[in-house]
């Protein structure tokens, strides 16, 4: 047993002790920073996967009877992604533009959103004017309005509306 240790720790010394060749060569090359770019990048541009707030931006028309009650909801689909049906924020009453904002990994900007409502509480029809979707790098997608009601009669309804800039 002694003599296995005693193999085992001189092993270990020579391992240890080795010194490679170039360690004692003089090395006179400089490190030379990379030339910085004239482009800005930001965290969203290069990691697909950092959280970004996304801005919904909802008219509801100015038709009688057009706000709701109902419980609304919207799924965003981005060049990378999408998300998951989110509750809309705000009143949705006749007239009136409410504003949510979407907390996601990096989607990309949004080419298509569906909207989603329950059809229930009072009056549980819905009318859109427009939807609006701000982008992380700045950029805006306008989303043209449903030519339709949404959740009339009490049903529950789901709209799919593409991009239009």
């Amino acid at each position: 047993m002694k003599k296995l240790l005693s193999v085992a720790a001189t092993s270990i010394l020579a391992v240890t002790m080795v010194t490679p060749a170039f360690a004692s060569e003089e090395v006179n090359e400089a490190v030379v920073p990379a030339q910085s770019a004239d482009t800005t990048y930001n965290i969203e541009s290069v990691t697909p996967f950092a959280n970004v707030t996304y801005t919904v931006t909802i008219e509801t028309s100015n038709d009688d009877d057009a706000g709701t009650n109902s419980v609304l909801k919207i799924a965003l689909y981005g060049s990378s992604g999408n998300t998951e049906p989110t509750v809309l924020s705000g009143s949705y009453e006749q007239g009136d533009t409410d504003t949510t904002r979407i907390s996601s990994s990096n989607i990309g900007n949004i080419r298509k959103v569906v909207l989603y409502t329950d059809g229930g509480g009072y009056k549980p029809g819905w009318r859109v004017s427009s939807v609006r979707v701000s982008n992380p790098d700045g950029s805006v997608s306008n989303f043209g309005a449903p030519n339709r009601w949404l959740g009339d009669g009490g049903t529950k309804d789901e709209i799919t509306l593409l991009r239009t800039n």
